[in-house]
């Protein structure tokens, strides 16, 4: 390829609108384009790369038993009725629809569970045939609220999506673990550092899921995990043990005091130390989340008024909480949103900041996290502006009646259930498997044949991977202060050569030599052919994060070239010997790659 061909359109400044590494240095190097909110154009050196991605990925899902198929983007509104799952989607306002000009409502795919199951209830009739597997890597589509980060939230993406049917939760789990295996293997082929971590089912559901991360400080995933015994969780999921605070001089009997103006944590805690209370801390503060839930009722959707405490020191996990509510009766949450202060007004009548769990508190549900002592005294909101009891006992003093359960947000300095230490870190999903169970199967009808002559539904597992925000991730892994270090196996160019005396006649002829027997050596190169600086050329090709550089200049004098790794140091290579070199190198380095996929276990 001719870089004067390629249509490079590098920048020096930043984009205004990039928060995060792999969003700035995509559009810088003329990777990605912005279309729109929430929507990208691939580029060619982007195409090239998604290429690459999207091959390893289909070879390890292949490899793992993956038949792959194409699937249609447009969904059928009556199939994803027919699953319960059309008005958790539009309620959850997740879903961008379509209508025909007959009026027939479409979904834009999100996801594929309806759309794989009827299939397969359509061509598997035995137990004979399980299990299969089948994949596709196609785009989809999220109505996202706030697109930003590039192309780590957007509107439209590529994902590779797979689906297995099992007539048994035995075959099902050693197909998980298959998958599991070629999710890893295929991330260390990518050139990515990954992991798994325990992860919530969300909206797809199911009874277990793990995510795959890629460690990034930008990421917008928090992962606590126990170097000691291998735990490891989004923080959506995990749970830990939070040490008891520890007691402090409360009064005899709750007493009413006036807390002007101090609605916050913080403020409430020095105001009263001033007023006696020295020993009080956060800790001993119950915090007051409230918020509006909408539940499935009935096959529609209905509000919940929740009153979640924790101690104050914490946060309310909201992912924990609605899990909570449909334990404890509230139903299946669609959506969860904090009250508004006009509705905090209504369910307390007091304003924002002074909610306390007295029997007039105006919810449907309340619920206190585990680690909040229902028999230790603890200052509460009084439902009333400006003021708090103090030395209040849930218990003791007709605290409105709770259900306890883990709804706390775990963070680092927690301890795990072994007692060792829990740590937080940073990363970006890139990866998710789900063991659905028969949740589609069963509501879609279906079924196969078993060894018993009878009709049984599938047992079902699913497994995605983000292909396109893969990309992004890898950016995120392999960057530094001059731009993008591509992985060998996912470099849009293994090497590029660069002429860098313009204008002489036998640089340029050498340059063009060396690029042709590149490529009849059947190595991917890019010959830098345009009018510009050699240093211009440098910046590009660092900010661009092609591996191998060489450069056609004083040295040829003397039957030599230099070669030069991204973010390495250069060498003098002999012409002769020039074409070998960067094969070796760009063999060496895939090698790597393959050997760190088998030591997968």
């Amino acid at each position: 390829m001719l870089a004067s061909r390629l249509c490079l359109a590098t920048l020096r400044e930043d984009p205004a609108d990039a928060e995060v590494v792999s969003h700035r240095l995509l559009v810088r190097a003329g990777f990605i384009h912005k279309s729109g909110s929430g929507l990208y154009l691939y580029q060619p050196l982007m195409q090239r790369v998604l290429d690459k991605v999207r091959r390893i990925i289909a070879e390890e899902i292949a490899r793992a038993g993956g038949l792959e198929i194409t699937m249609p983007i447009l969904q059928e509104r009556e199939l994803w009725e027919r699953s319960g799952r059309w008005a958790l989607y539009q309620a959850s306002r997740t879903m961008l629809t379509v209508k025909d000009r007959n009026g027939i409502e479409y979904g834009l795919a999100p996801t594929a569970e309806e759309v794989v199951t009827a299939y397969a209830a359509s061509v598997i009739k035995s137990y004979r045939q399980l299990p299969v597997c089948f994949f596709q890597q196609h785009t989809k589509f999220r109505d996202e609220i706030r697109p930003r980060f590039g192309l780590m939230r957007v509107k439209e993406f590529i994902m590779m999506d797979a689906y297995s049917f099992h007539a048994s939760e035995d075959c099902l789990e050693r197909t998980y673990q298959v998958m599991r295996v070629a999710y890893l293997r295929a991330f260390a082929r990518l050139g990515l550092s990954a992991f798994a971590v325990e992860a919530d089912t969300g909206a797809i559901g199911g009874s277990g899921s793990h995510e795959f991360m890629i460690a990034a400080d930008s990421g917008e995933d928090a992962i606590i995990y126990c170097p000691e015994s291998g735990y490891a969780a989004n923080v959506e999921r995990a749970v830990g043990r939070i040490a008891p605070a520890a007691p402090w001089q409360a009064p005899a009997e709750p007493r009413l005091i006036l807390t002007p103006g101090r609605s916050a944590i913080a403020e409430l805690v020095a105001f009263l130390r001033a007023q006696g209370y020295a020993d009080l801390g956060a800790e001993h503060v119950a915090k007051c989340f409230l918020a509006v839930a909408l539940v499935e009722r009935g096959g529609g959707a209905a509000p919940l008024t929740v009153a979640a405490f924790v101690r104050g020191d914490r946060e309310v996990n909201e992912v924990k909480l609605s899990h909570a509510i449909a334990r404890h009766g509230g139903g299946s949450v669609l959506q969860l949103r904090p009250m508004h202060p006009e509705e905090v007004r209504a369910a307390t009548g007091a304003e924002p900041g002074y909610a306390g769990p007295l029997p007039g508190l105006g919810v449907d549900l309340v619920i206190v996290d585990q680690a909040l002592p229902l028999d230790q005294p603890l200052v509460v909101g009084a439902n009333r502006t400006d003021y708090h009891w103090v030395g209040f006992v849930w218990q003791r003093d007709g605290g409105r009646a709770a259900a306890q359960d883990d709804i706390v947000r775990i963070r680092d300095g927690d301890h795990s259930a072994s007692g060792h230490r829990l740590h937080e870190r940073r990363g970006i999903e890139v990866g998710h498997i789900f063991k659905l169970g028969t949740k589609y199967s069963a509501a879609l009808g279906a079924c196969y044949l078993g060894p018993d002559q009878q009709l049984h539904p599938f047992i079902m597992g699913c497994y995605g991977i983000g292909s396109s925000r893969v990309v992004a991730a890898a950016v995120e892994q392999h960057h530094d202060a001059d731009g993008i270090r591509w992985p060998m196996s996912i470099a849009p160019f293994q090497a590029v050569v660069v002429p860098a005396r313009p204008g002489d006649e036998a640089v340029e002829a050498a340059a063009r030599r060396i690029y042709d027997a590149l490529l009849a050596a059947g190595l991917e190169a890019v010959l830098d052919d345009r009018e510009a600086k050699p240093g211009v050329k440098f910046k590009d090709w660092d900010l661009i994060g092609v591996p191998l550089r060489v450069v056609c200049g004083r040295a040829l004098a003397e039957g030599r070239v230099e070669l030069k790794e991204r973010g390495g140091s250069a060498t003098e290579v002999p012409l002769d010997r020039i074409v070998a070199e960067v094969g070796d190198r760009v063999r060496a380095a895939q090698q790597a790659l393959l050997r760190a996929a088998d030591a997968v276990a």
